[in-house]
């Protein structure tokens, strides 16, 4: 029986630790709160921020480059911002660092002129915001470093369709 209590005690310290993960049926909690900010470039990158409430409400800011400038306003379903939450859990969002700009964060290369995207997401109380400049490279410049955080931030625009406001 004491066995028993140990593992159920690691069991649930394990599923704690990721607080974006959500069982099938557990309701979203009320204070989920997921945020993308994409700045400009040297060029005409998209300026946009996109917030996504517990509801699914989503806003959309948009500020330069962009199709709507101003507020614009939307809604995904539950079912969708479920995926959103299973997307911050898959690349393990609370254990990324906070910024990937220079060398100092583990960028492998850093080239200049490119946008940053500032992403943040707030469940159960637990806050995180990482800020993530696209000219933290990998070799030569083949991808955007970390490939898993770049994922989650264009699986982001494409669930909540951004696309609608910016082309």
């Amino acid at each position: 029986m004491r066995l028993f209590s140990i593992a159920s005690v690691i069991a649930i310290a394990v599923a704690c630790q990721s607080a974006a993960y959500l069982a099938p049926q557990e309701p979203i909690p009320a204070d989920t709160l997921i945020t993308i900010k994409r700045t400009v470039c040297y060029g005409t990158c998209p300026d946009y921020t996109v917030t996504v409430a517990a509801d699914g409400a989503v806003v959309f800011e948009g500020r330069q480059f962009v199709k709507t400038k101003g507020i614009a306003k939307s809604n995904i379903s539950l079912d969708v911002l479920r995926q959103l939450l299973a997307e911050f859990d898959r690349v393990k969002y609370f254990s990324l660092n906070d910024r990937y700009q220079s060398a100092m964060d583990g960028c492998p290369e850093v080239w200049t002129d490119n946008p940053s995207v500032i992403t943040s997401i707030r469940i159960n109380g637990k806050i995180k915001s990482i800020s993530h400049y696209y000219g933290c490279q990998t070799g030569t410049g083949g991808s955007i470093y970390p490939k898993d955080l770049t994922q989650l931030e264009t699986k982001i625009d494409e669930l909540v369709g951004t696309d609608r406001w910016i082309k």
